[in-house]
C-alpha cells in the first residue's frame, strides 16, 4: 500500500531522515516513534508531499507520489494533527465536509456522511452539527478533527500525534474509541507518537527511528520480546511485561461471573454460588447494579436492599478493554476481580487478578 525506498530529507546542516526504507501493508496500523528530532513527523509529511524528499522514492499502491499533483494526492489521504486545525469560523458540520465539498459531493451525501461520522465518534449530530470549534472540549475537537480526516472515506490516514495535547483520561478514552473504529474501518494508518504505551496499544507494526534512521520495524510483540539493540530496550522501558498487557483483550480471559438478580430472595435462588466471597447484582435486564458479600446472607434477604451499589465505570471494565486497563482498575479500587460489561452496561462476566498474572 505505502512503500518508502531509500528516502532522505536534508536541511542545511541537518539530515532529518537518512536513507529510510519500509512498507506499510493495506489495513495495517503502522506507528512511527522515536526520540524528539528523530524524523518521524518529517517522514509522515513526505508521504502526502507536505515536505519534499531530497532523494529516494515513496509509492502508494505501486505509484510514485511524484506522479500526482500534491492537491490531488492529499484529497485521497486523510490527515489529522495534534493541534486539530479546525476552522474556527466554520461549524462542526462544515469542518467535516471540507474535502467532500472540494470533491463536489451532493449535499445529501455530505449530510449523511457528517451524521454517520459524528455517530461513529459518539457525538450526537443534533447537538454537535451546528456547534463551532470554540464550543468544543479538547476531546470533542479531536474527535471532529479525526472525523474530518475520514470524511471522504480515504483508504489511507496519516496522523501526527493526534492525541498528544489532550489530558491523560481523555486520551485513553480516545485511544479505546479509535482502536474500536479501526477494527470496523480497516484503514491503512501511519501514526506518529512519542508515547511508547500508545504505540504498543494501537499498532500492528511499529517503526522505531533514531537520528533519522530506522532502528527496528516489527510487530509490538516482537519489539517487546526481541528488541534489536540496547537503544530499543531502554526506549521501551523496564516494564515490558506490563506493556504487553495492553495487547491482550479482556475477552480472551473472561470467566463466568457469579451474580444474582436485585429483587430475588436469596433463599429462592437455586444456583446460589457457593464458595464465592462476593457476587454481582444485576437488574432483570442484566445491567450491573452492584455487589454483595455472601457471608451472613439470610434466606429472606433481597440483594437490592443490602448490596453495595456501583457507579458506572467505577469498577467495571468493558469487554473490549485490555488486561492492562483491568489491572489498573483493580489497583485503583483495591479489588481482586472486576466485572466485565458490554457497551450497554450488561454484565458479561468477570476478570480476576489471577487471570492477569497467568497471562
Amino acid at each position: 500500500m505505502i512503500e518508502l525506498l531509500n528516502v532522505t530529507k536534508k536541511y542545511p546542516g541537518l539530515v532529518a531522515v537518512d536513507n529510510l526504507s519500509f512498507k506499510v501493508d493495506e489495513g495495517e496500523f503502522c506507528v512511527l516513534i522515536g526520540p524528539s528530532g528523530c524524523g518521524k513527523s518529517t517522514t509522515l509529511r513526505m508521504i502526502n508531499r507536505l515536505v519534499p524528499t531530497t532523494s529516494g522514492s515513496i509509492f502508494i499502491e505501486d505509484r510514485n507520489i511524484e506522479e500526482s499533483k500534491p492537491e490531488e494526492l492529499r484529497r485521497t489521504i486523510g490527515y489529522a494533527i495534534q493541534s486539530v486545525g479546525l476552522f474556527p469560523h466554520m461549524t462542526v458540520s462544515s469542518n467535516i465536509a471540507v474535502v467532500p465539498d472540494l470533491l463536489k459531493w451532493p449535499d445529501s451525501r455530505i449530510d449523511e456522511r457528517v451524521n454517520e461520522l459524528l455517530d461513529l465518534f459518539g457525538l450526537d449530530p443534533s447537538e454537535y452539527r451546528n456547534k463551532y470549534p470554540g464550543q468544543l472540549s479538547g476531546g470533542e475537537a479531536q474527535r471532529v478533527g479525526v472525523a474530518r480526516a475520514l470524511a471522504a472515506d480515504p483508504p489511507i490516514l496519516l496522523m501526527d500525534e493526534p492525541f498528544g495535547a489532550i489530558d491523560p483520561i481523555t486520551r485513553e478514552t480516545l485511544q479505546i474509541e479509535f482502536a474500536r473504529i479501526q477494527k470496523e474501518l480497516r484503514k491503512t494508518i501511519v501514526f506518529v507518537t512519542h508515547d511508547i504505551d500508545e504505540a504498543i496499544r494501537l499498532a500492528t507494526r511499529i517503526v522505531i527511528l533514531k537520528d533519522g534512521r530506522l532502528v527496528q520495524h516489527d510487530t509490538p510483540e516482537n519489539i517487546m520480546t526481541r528488541p534489536a539493540d540496547r537503544f530499543i530496550t531502554e526506549f521501551i522501558g523496564t516494564d515490558r511485561a506490563l506493556k504487553r498487557l495492553s495487547r491482550i483483550s479482556v475477552k480472551e480471559h473472561i470467566r463466568t461471573a457469579p451474580s444474582v438478580l436485585e429483587n430475588a430472595l436469596i433463599g429462592d435462588i437455586p444456583d446460589q454460588p457457593h464458595g464465592e466471597r462476593y457476587i454481582w447484582v444485576t437488574s432483570e435486564t442484566g445491567h450491573l447494579l452492584g455487589w454483595l458479600e455472601t457471608s451472613g446472607l439470610g434466606v429472606d434477604d433481597i440483594p437490592a436492599n443490602i448490596m453495595t451499589r456501583l457507579e458506572p465505570g467505577s469498577a467495571a471494565v468493558m469487554n473490549d478493554s485490555t488486561l492492562k486497563e483491568a489491572l489498573s482498575k483493580m489497583v485503583q479500587q483495591g479489588i481482586r476481580s472486576a466485572p466485565v460489561v458490554n457497551s450497554k452496561g450488561v454484565l458479561e462476566g468477570e476478570i480476576r487478578l489471577e487471570d492477569i498474572l497467568e497471562a
